[in-house]
């Protein structure tokens, strides 16, 4: 099993590799990307059967990230894992491909969901089947339902163009 670890900062990478190599057991291989230019050349030329996303990475933020690994490789589950984790976050992630968005702050919940799809993959290799897409319009439905009741449904910032995370609405 090979996971991409995309993530700017050194130190998260670190950390991710050191949870996830003790997590797999040394059965799972993990690969780093230190920018969003990087996560896709890597993701593309590696092929890796999972992908971890930092948001805001320098030259290509995660949402493109997410669309261009999407494009290229549709069938690998992206985890999106940031410290600009917001429902608007969450809806724009799952418009782009993203399976799961957390908040870096729930590390726990990363490395859970993590194990989740890696199981669903497991599984589906054994079966010889696809690995199953979860249907995202439910999990879309609630987040905006949060979205709305958080922040009186306001689809854009103060400026008019940008989230309250400061990060252009791509998938729109």
């Amino acid at each position: 099993m090979r996971i991409l670890v995309a993530d700017d900062n050194a130190l998260v990478r670190g950390a991710l590799r050191q949870v996830l190599e003790l997590e797999g057991q040394g059965k799972w291989e993990i690969m780093e990307a230190a920018n969003g230019l990087d996560a896709v050349l890597w993701a593309r030329q590696q092929k890796p059967d999972l992908i971890i996303l930092d948001l805001a990475m320098p030259l290509l933020d995660g949402f493109r990230v997410a669309r261009e690994v999407g494009k290229a490789l549709p069938a690998v589950p992206i985890l999106m894992h940031t410290l600009y984790w917001s429902p608007r976050v969450v809806v724009e992630a799952m418009k782009v491909g993203v399976r799961k968005t957390i908040p870096k702050s729930d590390s726990v919940s990363l490395i859970t969901a993590v194990r989740e799809l890696i199981a669903d993959l497991e599984s589906a290799a054994e079966k010889q089947l696809p690995a199953q897409t979860p249907n995202p319009v439910p999990q879309i439905e609630a987040a905006q339902q949060v979205e709305q009741e958080t922040n009186g449904g306001k689809e854009k910032g103060a400026d008019g163009k940008k989230d309250p995370g400061g990060f252009e609405t791509l998938a729109s």
